[in-house]
């Protein structure tokens, strides 16, 4: 049997072995990547980088920038390794994208996005669209979006646990596809139309600005995209508001619940070392049930603490009155989640920044189905009330920081424990109340 005392000296040998690995950025500033949160700006960072250089090669880069176009993307490759599974055992908790089921290496991404940023201060028309290919993309679709044949919703029922056969598969989707108009309104305003990654969340689908290739509770427990309407709306240099309205969570060409509508927002706040966001969801978001509403609230600070030090604190409430019904039968169900998050990033040197992650993660609703944010998939048994407790320690290595090509090259080991209060880890024919994990992943931006 495996006790906790044993995965908490695993835990430390396998932080003291990697100790002199980093943390790659995205844009290049180490210290800025593994603890930026999802905001609607987040395409905007991407810098050029080797696929626009090919371009230029051949006389197809210069007029895309004229054009303000840029064409680049990412893949991303890993491993996961659980102390208890084996091949056909499912998929490992706390799942969606922690759905490694063999021990094996799995292709997650291959994306390509083609970008034109909006200037808010003038008459102006961008936007983004996003294709990608993986073993992810199977999770990542939105109601009536499914490609490949393959959409979990098509039963009409996203409450119900995804199908094995969307696991490990390879799929395509696109992910985002919006149009931006600046509007020359005070200080400037966006209008965002179209399909795009949430607000909320404190990491994203985008592998390149999450410090870990595995994925917290929370994540599971909030929306991958939305479609709708944003207005984006900068105040002054210190505060941003972003509000709109929405199908509904990881709704697109058809909504479960008729034609009911949710608001999504976000009040994001800056000021010399810190950063401060506020995500909000309101609205109906369960299957066939347009009376009750799920309220979301997820308050983010980031604090700068040294050049090289960086903490995060991430907050989660959801309140859904009827998240219990599938189970229960009434729709005055109650059901809730909340979890704390806490995170940790120390720049070493140019290759190298370690990072930790420690959560607190707390669900009552009395179903597993994954969809519906009430668990993320791959429990064992049906439980009303689940308590977690979460320990990922991490780093990256950025090999080639130099290297004009090298420079976009990321590698991300980690060691993770997860203990629950019941056992909701299975494995086998058996269930268990902890779990221990080793994961790695590639990624290289192009």
């Amino acid at each position: 049997m495996f006790y906790r005392k044993d995965a908490v000296l695993v835990a430390v040998a396998g932080l003291l072995a990697s100790s002199g690995f980093a943390m790659a950025d995205t844009a290049g500033e180490s210290t800025k990547l593994s603890l930026d949160p999802r905001v609607v700006t987040a395409a905007a960072d991407a810098a050029p980088a080797p696929l626009m250089g090919m371009l230029d090669k051949v006389g197809m880069g210069a007029p895309l920038s004229s054009a303000g176009v840029n064409l680049y993307g990412w893949i991303e490759g890993g491993y996961t390794y659980n102390h208890r599974k084996h091949g056909g055992d499912g998929p490992i908790a706390p799942g969606p994208f922690n759905h490694e089921v063999g021990n094996h290496f799995m292709m997650n991404q291959l994306v390509l996005r083609a970008e034109k940023i909006v200037d808010p201060t003038k008459l102006d028309v961008g936007g983004l669209v996003e294709v990608a290919y993986g073993t992810d993309m199977g999770f990542l679709h939105s109601s009536g979006w499914g490609f490949n044949g393959n959409d979990p919703t098509d039963d009409g029922n996203p409450s119900d646990p995804v199908p094995d056969k969307y696991r490990a598969n390879y799929q395509f989707d696109v992910t985002q596809a919006y149009v931006d108009v600046g509007l020359p309104v005070g200080n400037g305003l966006t209008l965002r139309v179209g399909k795009f990654v949430t607000l909320l969340g404190y990491e994203t689908i985008d592998p390149r600005g999450n410090p870990f290739y595995s994925h917290s509770w929370a994540f599971g427990a909030l929306p991958f995209t939305q479609t709708g309407v944003l207005g984006i709306y900068k105040l002054n240099d210190q505060w941003k508001i972003t509000a709109g309205a929405t199908r509904g969570w990881d709704m697109t060409m058809e909504d479960i619940n008729g034609c009911a509508i949710d608001a999504l927002g976000q009040i994001a706040y800056t000021n010399g070392p810190w950063q401060g966001y506020l995500n909000f969801s309101v609205g109906p978001q369960n299957f066939d049930d347009s009376g009750h509403y799920r309220t979301a609230i997820n308050p983010i600070v980031i604090w700068q603490v040294t050049d090289q030090l960086k903490l995060g604190l991430e907050g989660l409430y959801i309140y859904d009155g009827g998240m219990n019904a599938g189970v229960t039968g009434n729709q005055h169900a109650y059901g809730d989640i909340w979890s704390v998050d806490v995170y940790a990033s120390y720049v070493i040197n140019e290759y190298v920044t370690a990072n930790a992650r420690f959560e607190k993660y707390h669900s009552y609703s009395g179903t597993l189905g994954a969809t519906a944010g009430a668990f993320p998939s791959g429990f064992s048994g049906l439980v009303p009330t689940v308590n977690v407790y979460s320990t990922t320690l991490g780093v990256t290595i950025t090999p080639l920081p130099k290297d004009a090509i090298g420079k976009n090259l990321s590698i991300r080991p980690e060691v993770r424990y997860d203990f629950s209060e019941d056992e909701i880890f299975s494995a086998g024919n058996d269930s268990f109340k902890d779990q221990l994990t080793f994961g790695a992943d590639i990624i290289f931006k192009f």
